[in-house]
């Protein structure tokens, strides 16, 4: 029974916490610039940072291989084909698809707040050179995230944007996430 019940409490702590009330910045910050290569750790280190009431600070980076590339090649890097890259449309609609409908709103559960991305850009870049091209998508949260105005007197607001990049080089994706706390001129 002693491990049954321990089980548990790992299962019920590793759900990430909704925030319904803003509560004061932590007076000593230990978020920092992170980098990572799987989506879950990326994802486990946004619900950690939350849970340290450190949301409105972060800068995370991750660069992975889509689920749907994975499934496609059973997990084999070997059987990943040259047109599954940002040149090919269908790759380009499977990526958007996970961005909207898995990455962004994991995004927002993990760090227990509403957020509310709007895209703000998309498109194709190249390099200087020409020699590879990326598609890239920007999204931004400059919005309340689901709190009443009235609760920002604890702290600041905060935006968050997220940049999403694959390249014609293959099928990994670069995902930017930063949220960054805005500075309130003080009203006399």
């Amino acid at each position: 029974m002693g491990k049954r019940s321990q089980h548990m409490e790992e299962e019920i702590y590793a759900e990430p916490v909704h925030f319904d009330h803003l509560a004061a910045p932590p007076r000593a910050r230990t978020a920092k610039e992170m980098n990572f290569d799987s989506l879950d750790d990326f994802q486990r280190y946004i619900k950690d940072e939350s849970g340290d009431n450190e949301f409105d600070q972060m800068s995370v980076h991750v660069k992975y291989l889509p689920p749907f590339i994975i499934q496609q090649t059973h997990g084999n890097d070997e059987k990943i084909k040259p047109q599954m890259n940002s040149l090919n449309k269908k790759f380009r609609r499977h990526l958007q698809h996970h961005v909207k409908r898995h990455l962004l709103p994991e995004i927002s559960r993990m760090s227990g707040i509403d957020y509310d991305f709007k895209k703000v850009n998309e498109g194709f870049s190249s390099n200087l050179y020409g020699t590879t091209s990326a598609y890239k998508w920007q999204f931004m949260d400059e919005s309340n995230h689901g709190f009443d105005e009235s609760e920002y007197g604890k702290r600041n607001h905060w935006k968050v944007e997220v940049n999403v990049e694959t390249t014609s080089n293959g099928p990994y994706v670069d995902v930017d996430f930063k949220a960054t706390s805005l500075d309130q001129p003080e009203e006399e």
